[in-house]
């Protein structure tokens, strides 16, 4: 009879944990990840994970702000890494950025010296990525005209405009290219987008 009950225990135990094991599924976004994840998609899972653990009663709260904080600085911590093992890298780039790339040669500047000559590329080049951002912020206006005239072209032309004002803009790294120019690039986050348009159209 003791033996009986003993069995009827164990497998009255067995069917809880198999349905709590059932009802609580492991929905982290740490299992979510593939099989060789990627350094940041990594500590993006577990910040994820740290701020829903936020939400849990008790044990799980307690340790969860910690593990939150450690996987944020991770995070913060890799792009900073990356722009200084990278020559020529003044910030690191985001991919939810709007970029803007501009070029310029050195030896076509106008300076005395090689010195002049080189921060007036790098000011033409960052004028040029300015003009980058403004055509994607903006648009630009294209007047196109062609003549035909015996059944042949005469006269094709076409001529682009670029106007608008560009505000908050990041220079996220200046590369030189070759031994006479230099590669400039700007960024602009979607936030600052969304005013300049707003700005734009008389709404702030």
């Amino acid at each position: 009879m003791t033996q009986l009950i003993t069995i009827r225990s164990a497998v009255a135990l067995i069917g809880v944990a198999g349905l709590t094991a059932c009802a609580t599924p492991d929905t982290s976004a740490m299992s979510a990840l593939p099989s060789e994840p990627s350094a940041r998609a990594q500590s993006l899972a577990e910040v994820k994970d740290g701020l829903d653990a936020l939400g849990t009663p008790q044990a799980a709260a307690s340790s969860a702000p910690m593990n939150a904080t450690a996987a944020m600085s991770a995070t913060q911590a890799a792009p900073m890494s990356a722009t200084a093992a990278t020559p020529g890298v003044i910030a690191a780039s985001d991919p939810t950025m709007i970029t803007g790339l501009g070029f310029a040669q050195i030896a076509g500047q106008p300076g005395n010296t090689l010195n002049e000559k080189r921060l007036l590329a790098l000011r033409a080049a960052r004028m040029d990525a300015l003009r980058d951002l403004t055509e994607q912020v903006h648009g630009i206006h294209i007047n196109a005209s062609t003549t035909v005239g015996q059944a042949r072209i005469g006269n094709d032309s076409l001529s682009a405009v670029v106007d608008g004002t560009i505000r908050g803009a990041r220079t996220v790294r200046i590369t030189p290219k070759g031994t006479d120019g230099y590669e400039v690039e700007l960024s602009l986050d979607p936030a600052t987008v969304a005013y300049i348009v707003r700005a734009f159209r008389g709404q702030v």
